[in-house]
């Protein structure tokens, strides 16, 4: 039988769902707001500045920035990046945390330490630069987007404490069975490793996604810059902004450069919306397996 509530508990509960309902509103009115922003007139938005409710709506922000190759090679450099410097990060972070989690790793605390101490101490920005710009060479290369995002400590520690509540005993039955390590890690942990490496993954393709830093630092050439990159270049410099729009477009006079800014957010960010809810459930279910032990 259901309990009945008392009235602090119906106050409490109100509260709550109040409190988490106007947060949520705080959370998505900048978002409204950019995508209201994008279809709006570009002299509204000089006269009036951006509003929830505008009086005159266009489409010409979107058609200047869908007749520009400036986008779609950002979003071809981005996906690229995106897709395969997920996977080589999930791949390499997650053999390096099974072993750093297994006991029969004579390095294993060598190997603890030599992850941990990225985490509190840094070289620096400019001993960094040198590295990768005249000692590995990586400048004005797509592969300087992905290696220098490749592992990341936090998630590998994320992906250790995961793997030490697997029991012992499933490793030791698929060695007596004649199975080696690689066989077991990608047989046997690999898949029912599913939910950590889903919220792992997830971590790493938002890294690489929105990520605009690396691009300023390492590439000069407008053919490898990512899609971060080409909307912090028009957030901070107007002009970049009317570069999206090609000679002879037919659209209005008047560039529509604000528009252009909210409506290359809204395609930026939309592909990432996408993916999260599909990964929701393993995402939520990653961050808490092995946080409650019994």
């Amino acid at each position: 039988m259901k309990q009945k509530q008392s009235t602090s508990d119906h106050v409490f509960t109100g509260t709550a769902y109040t409190f988490l309902a106007l947060f949520t509103l705080f959370c998505l009115f900048p978002f409204l707001l950019m995508v209201i922003g994008s279809f709006t007139d570009e002299g509204e938005l000089i006269a009036h500045g951006y509003t929830l409710f505008p009086s005159k709506l266009s489409l010409a922000a979107y058609e200047a920035v869908l007749q520009s190759d400036v986008l779609y090679n950002g979003y071809a450099i981005t996906i690229f990046v995106t897709l395969v410097g997920t996977l080589s990060a999930l791949c390499i972070s997650a053999m390096l945390a099974y072993s750093l989690a297994n006991k029969r790793n004579v390095l294993q605390t060598p190997f603890l330490l030599f992850c941990y101490l990225p985490m509190l101490f840094s070289g620096g920005i400019i001993p960094f630069y040198i590295v990768v710009s005249q000692w590995l060479n990586l400048q004005n290369t797509v592969w300087v987007l992905i290696l220098t995002l490749l592992c990341q400590p936090f998630l590998v520690f994320l992906l250790v404490s995961f793997f030490r509540t697997i029991p012992e005993e499933l490793e030791e039955a698929a060695r007596i069975d004649g199975a080696n390590e690689m066989r077991i890690f990608f047989q046997i942990m690999v898949p029912i490793s599913k939910p950590i490496l889903a919220s792992v993954g997830l971590f790493y393709a938002l890294n690489y996604w929105n990520d605009w830093f690396m691009g300023l630092m390492f590439v000069d050439n407008e053919k490898l810059f990512p899609l971060q990159l080409i909307l912090r270049r028009m957030v901070s410099n107007m002009e970049a902004a009317k570069n999206l729009i090609p000679s002879g477009a037919a659209i209005s006079v008047t560039p529509p450069t604000y528009g252009v800014r909210m409506a290359t957010t809204v395609l930026t960010i939309g592909p990432i919306i996408l993916l999260y809810p599909m990964l929701q459930k393993y995402f939520v279910k990653g961050l808490t397996v092995g946080a409650v032990k019994g």
